[in-house]
């Protein structure tokens, strides 16, 4: 009888973890909330927008106590990291830990769901050694309070990657392997995924990648562009530069570390002709109903990677240039166009 229902409770959190994967786009999908801007709707309206428009995950760059506040008891995850100014002083002094944790995950436990810290914000190369043992005493403090549910990573982008193209031949930077080796064995350990900005828009306005390869859409093309790597072929820069990325964390040897997309998206304006609203639909559907599909990438084939679309809103306060025009809604809430969520 024991054997019975032990194979009836495993049918059922299958079923269960399938509705949750292929049921609802909005457990892979968040929304990156920039706060680089002096004109943002108070937090309590942005929690009704994300609840209206059925946004379940947020990330901001640092931990605003207004906006994490906003966030308490609602089913809506938050995502914040550990900025950059503070990871060097944190990496050898454990009372600046404990301190931030007392300030920033102690007092909401209990009523807010916290998705991921993220230590540091492309802060590879240049912090690479300091980030590590700031993940680890975090870590050592979120095991005392059985916090298994909340994961640590860290933020990086193509900076760090020494070998980006062909993508089987990516490999990290050789200055910050080593450490970048210590970091994805602490992530393998705890279960977490390396964080990846991404940025395809300024592959197409400054490096020449062709607007179909950038936007998933190889139809655009008169030939669609496909790069050939071996055995594999791609046909939109997103699985090209993931790949990199699988090629290069398969280089340090630490076992299956997954890649979570930590902040995607395409301008509407500020730069060339690209940058429109309608080019940021089409990029951020697409992105959507890729990582949700479960093809995964030719390297790595059938598996969903969790992403966040940049950004909420635009912010008037990041350098001029089409930076400032990542934002989904208007500063009153209304779409710049139709919500991908």
């Amino acid at each position: 009888m024991a054997k019975h229902n032990s194979h009836v409770i495993a049918l059922l959190f299958m079923v269960d973890m399938s509705s949750i994967v292929l049921g609802a786009y909005n457990v892979l999908l968040g929304a990156y909330y920039g706060l680089e801007s002096n004109n943002l709707p108070t937090p309590w309206k942005v929690m009704q927008l994300c609840e209206k428009y059925n946004i379940r995950r947020i990330r901001i760059d640092e931990p605003n106590l207004d906006v994490i506040e906003s966030f308490r008891g609602t089913n809506i995850e938050v995502s914040f990291g550990v900025s950059n100014g503070l990871i060097t002083n944190m990496a050898t002094n454990h009372t600046a830990v404990e301190e931030w944790f007392a300030n920033y995950i102690a007092p909401f436990i209990d009523d807010l769901t916290i998705n991921y810290i993220v230590v540091g914000d492309k802060a590879v190369p240049g912090l690479d050694d300091s980030i590590l043992p700031v993940m680890k005493s975090l870590q050592d403090l979120l095991n005392r309070r059985f916090l298994g549910q909340v994961k640590i990573t860290t933020l990086v982008g193509l900076s760090a990657l020494g070998v980006k193209a062909p993508p089987s031949s990516g490999a990290f930077d050789p200055n910050v392997f080593e450490n970048m080796r210590g970091i994805l064995q602490f992530l393998w350990g705890q279960g977490s995924p390396l964080m990846l900005s991404l940025n395809p828009y300024e592959a197409y306005a400054y490096n020449n990648i062709s607007l179909g390869y950038a936007t998933f859409t190889p139809q655009l093309e008169q030939n669609p562009p496909i790069r050939i790597d071996g055995n594999l072929s791609y046909n939109n820069l997103f699985d090209e530069v993931v790949d990199a990325f699988y090629a290069a964390i398969d280089k340090a040897s630490v076992g299956h570390v997954a890649i979570a997309i930590g902040e995607t998206g395409w301008p509407t304006n500020g730069g060339n002709d690209g940058a429109s609203p309608k080019l940021a639909a089409t990029y951020n559907i697409n992105f959507k109903n890729h990582i949700s599909s479960g093809k995964g990438t030719p390297m790595k084939p059938n598996i969903y990677i969790e992403g966040f679309i940049k950004s909420l809103f635009n912010e008037n306060e990041k350098p001029e240039g089409e930076s400032r025009f990542y934002g989904m809604f208007n500063v009153d809430s209304t779409p710049i166009y139709s919500p991908v969520f």
